[in-house]
């Protein structure tokens, strides 16, 4: 499952690259010389961006999380199937012991 854990590892890493560009953005935007209405509005724009960028990055953090929810399932799920597995050889290995031990005896 490690292509998943990959996946879910490189959603987190997206998640941080997104809230930094909003963080630069709104860095760049304060210390922009550069003061009217229409200066204003614009740093309250980026402000917006910036919630938006954080909305993305929590989006991609909980991607992260269910696939790697889903991967904890899928080995949980592979386990079991071998626990099973095992079980089925062990009685298939008694079953052909025992009809040993009965051809043995005729």
């Amino acid at each position: 499952m490690s292509d998943l854990d990959g996946i879910a590892t490189e959603l987190d890493q997206r998640a941080s690259n997104v809230e930094l560009i909003g963080d630069q953005l709104v860095h760049a935007a304060a210390v922009a010389i550069w003061s009217s209405v229409a200066a204003e509005a614009f740093r309250a724009q980026v402000g917006r961006r910036r919630r938006d960028c954080g909305d993305v990055a929590s989006m991609l953090r909980s991607a992260a999380a269910a696939v790697r929810h889903f991967t904890a399932g899928a080995e949980a799920e592979k386990a079991r199937l071998r626990r099973l597995e095992e079980r089925a050889l062990h009685g298939v290995e008694h079953g052909a012991e025992r009809l040993v031990s009965l051809a043995v005896r005729l």
